[in-house]
């Protein structure tokens, strides 16, 4: 028999074993089979067309790992739906129930402690208990085999984060809606005691076909706390983050554990920016940067980005964002009627999506000012607000206050400043303060205010031009003061991913969609990975264990350096050298960004690898040499290498690059998600917000051919120290 017709027996095999297909399924795919003769790949292709397994089924079978399709003998795993900082997620069938389901297996990690297993069926079994048409419904925890899962409703619908990115930013009325419905499953929970702590759009999921937004994750945040006396609450632990950095309150970016309702009321305001502008409410190159602005920067001014906007909106965002929790909405509810007059009308009935609980307002004005401004601000509905329903908040919160004529919202102020002046009480009519302050309008003053304000501006621009507008590029590749050579890439469009046809692709999403990516360039990568003297005359330290082999350091690229060590070297080669030459103001070096690697890898081809469809040891790259290796030729797969080669010693590709296939796996500056390309920006993307895993690319010399293509990624702890990770840096503006 062929070594085909054993793969397709083999895979037959694997099918009766898994108990996945009926006897009389078995036998009548047994007789397409000696009909057919078809391969491993023609049996899953009729597997599929005849609906009897899903892709994810098949995949996992072929495998032979149909055995863990099943948990606790009562699910049925159908499908991956995503993966994320806390576990996976998983389309599965519930037997017992006779319902499709969502199934959420937490990593091991987050529960490593008895008291965080503790923590989390308390949280499994608040969250059973609720009952709202905004909150993911739980329905079942459990734990098989030291793995612990909860199992919830499937939606069939898409989190915000995924509609922003692909199809631009919400109108107003439907971002309003979303954030609205949000808040009254928030409402719920704060009801019950509950805080989410991680409110982001990812949170928030939006049926395809209308129906109720649903909150998902809801107080499973706390599975981050590190437990353990008092530097267990400090944010700055590396890996240790109760929350998203994007959407993080200033007081939960302190103490994660000391909030209340009114931290997700803060993130909520900061999901409606995105919502309405496809932008994070801070920009930063890292998280921490960015916690530092949530914790004293204002909050950002929507009617820059969206001059549409009524500009109640506006301020409805920053009474959410105040820095001080006191001063922003006290309950979710109070933010939910702050934005149902911009929502779309109600569906004929009287209700709107969602809402469920609390009447439609009758028609009154809503007090909210409009500020003065360029354009015209379209007129806000008038609405005014009945009673709401009794509730009693939990113990320590303010009771929520309603003005008759609706919610006292910040009035909005056309020129904020940080500093508020009042007058005097009056005391006596000679009051010279109060005096000048009700005194006659001064005109020429003013002029003479107006005309100083115009010279310091003209100055300040000046100023920004010499010392803080970014230089531009070196114009030719330089070489730096490692003697490491900095190769000039000028950015551009190229396909990112690969193709479900491309042999050896990894088959569980990792590698696509394939989609158009734009590079802006130019940015300068070294020709070469950074090498252990390198690394040496940086740092001043190193962990290689190939130098540790091989009795030197010299060229061979650097390796067990963690990602946060690379991170170090860059930011002290920029101090190094920013006196040098080539050193331009807002330059530095720093990691590149995932698609940045895989677009000077890729140097303008589309095949697997720079050199073509398959890559040659070691002329082309060093890889796991095999004896049969679809995509890889060369080498003796009896002398597998103990250590990465020197750098340099390959053909470069089209942009002068070495080692871009294979050696040593290089960090890249991304987190790593399973399905990230999802969600990932077209335009220099810089990957997701969060995650607990860093990306790497390139593949090394402990892997095969396959995995050395230009798509391939994997993800690794930024705290691993891995004889087969190093990196290569780029020198580029800083990020903004």
């Amino acid at each position: 028999m062929s070594s085909a017709a054993d793969a397709t027996a083999s895979f037959y095999q694997n099918l009766q074993a898994s108990r996945l297909l009926t006897e009389a399924q078995l036998r009548e795919l047994w007789g397409w089979i000696a009909y057919t003769k078809p391969d491993v790949q023609g049996v899953a292709k009729e597997l599929h067309r005849r609906s009897w397994l899903t892709p994810y089924q098949i995949r996992e079978t072929a495998k032979g790992r149909a055995a863990a399709l099943k948990i606790a003998s009562r699910y049925l795993l159908l499908d991956i739906l995503g993966e994320g900082g806390m576990g996976r997620v998983y389309k599965v069938q519930d037997a017992r129930m006779g319902r499709t389901v969502a199934l959420k297996v937490i990593r091991k990690e987050k529960l490593a402690q008895g008291i965080a297993q503790g923590r989390f069926y308390q949280e499994i079994q608040a969250l059973s208990a609720m009952d709202h048409p905004n909150v993911v419904k739980v329905y079942d925890a459990e734990e098989v085999d030291g793995n612990h899962f909860y199992v919830m409703e499937l939606i069939d619908g898409t989190d915000l984060t995924k509609i922003v990115r692909e199809s631009g930013a919400l109108s107003v009325p439907d971002a309003c809606d979303v954030i609205r419905q949000a808040a009254l499953g928030l409402e719920h929970a704060f009801e019950r005691g509950l805080v989410h702590r991680d409110i982001k759009p990812s949170n928030i999921i939006v049926p395809r076909a209308g129906g109720a937004v649903k909150l998902v994750d809801l107080g499973l945040a706390r599975l981050m706390e590190q437990p353990g006396g008092e530097e267990a609450s400090r944010i700055t632990q590396e890996g240790f983050v109760i929350g998203t950095p994007d959407f993080l309150a200033p007081e939960q970016a302190r103490n994660p554990m000391a909030v209340d309702i009114r931290a997700d009321i803060y993130a909520l305001g900061g999901t409606l920016y995105f919502a309405l502008t496809g932008k994070a409410p801070f920009d930063g190159a890292t998280p921490t940067e960015k916690l530092l602005k949530h914790c004293t920067d204002p909050a950002p001014r929507l009617l820059l980005s969206r001059p549409d906007a009524p500009a109640q909106i506006e301020q409805i965002i920053l009474w959410c964002m105040a820095k001080g929790a006191e001063e922003r909405p006290q309950t979710p509810l109070q933010l939910a009627l702050a934005l149902q007059p911009f929502c779309p009308p109600p569906a004929p009935g009287g209700s709107r999506s969602g809402s469920g609980y609390y009447p439609i307002p009758t028609v009154a004005p809503l007090p909210v000012p409009v500020p003065q401004s360029a354009y015209a601000a379209p007129a806000a509905p008038a609405v005014s607000y009945p009673p709401q329903p009794a509730y009693q908040p939990p113990a320590g919160y303010p009771a929520p206050v309603y003005a008759p004529q609706g919610i006292p919202l910040p009035p909005a102020d056309p020129a904020p400043s940080n500093q508020v002046f009042k007058l005097p009480p009056r005391r006596n009519a000679d009051d010279p303060i109060r005096r000048r302050a009700e005194g006659g309008f001064p005109v020429g003053a003013v002029l003479v205010v107006l005309g100083a304000l115009f010279v310091v501006g003209v100055l300040g621009f000046a100023g920004y031009q010499l010392f803080l507008k970014t230089e531009p590029p070196p114009v030719e590749p330089f070489a730096n003061t490692l003697e490491m050579k900095m190769v000039r890439i000028e950015g551009g469009t190229f396909r990112m991913g690969s193709p479900d046809s491309e042999p050896g692709r990894a088959g569980d999403g990792r590698e696509g969609p394939v989609r158009e990516v734009t590079i802006r360039g130019p940015f300068f990568m070294s020709a070469t990975e950074v090498t252990n003297s390198q690394f040496v005359k940086v740092i001043g330290r190193n962990e290689s264990r190939a130098a540790k082999i091989a009795h030197r350091i010299d060229s061979l690229p650097v390796d067990a350096a963690t990602w946060s060590e690379a991170n170090e070297f860059c930011k002290k080669l920029t101090e190094a050298e920013k006196n040098q030459p080539w050193a331009r103001k807002n330059w530095a070096y720093r990691l590149p960004t995932e698609a940045e690697w895989e677009f000077a890898a890729r140097a303008g081809t589309d095949t697997p690898f720079a050199c073509g469809d398959r890559v040659n040891f070691p002329t082309q790259a060093v890889f796991r040499a095999t004896e049969d290796d679809p995509l890889g030729t060369g080498g003796d797969p009896l002398k597998p290498l103990r250590f990465a080669q020197d750098v340099g010693k390959t053909e470069p590709n089209k942009f002068g690059l070495y080692d871009m296939n294979g050696n040593i796996a290089e960090w890249c500056s991304d987190y790593y998600k399973l399905e990230a390309y999802k969600d990932a920006a077209r335009d220099n993307p810089s990957g997701p917000t969060d995650g607990d895993r860093r990306v790497i690319r390139g593949g090394s010399f402990r892997d095969p051919a396959a995995a050395t293509r230009s798509a391939a990624r994997d993800g690794q702890r930024q705290t691993a120290r891995l004889d087969f990770v190093g990196f290569r840096v780029v020198y580029a503006p800083v990020q903004k």
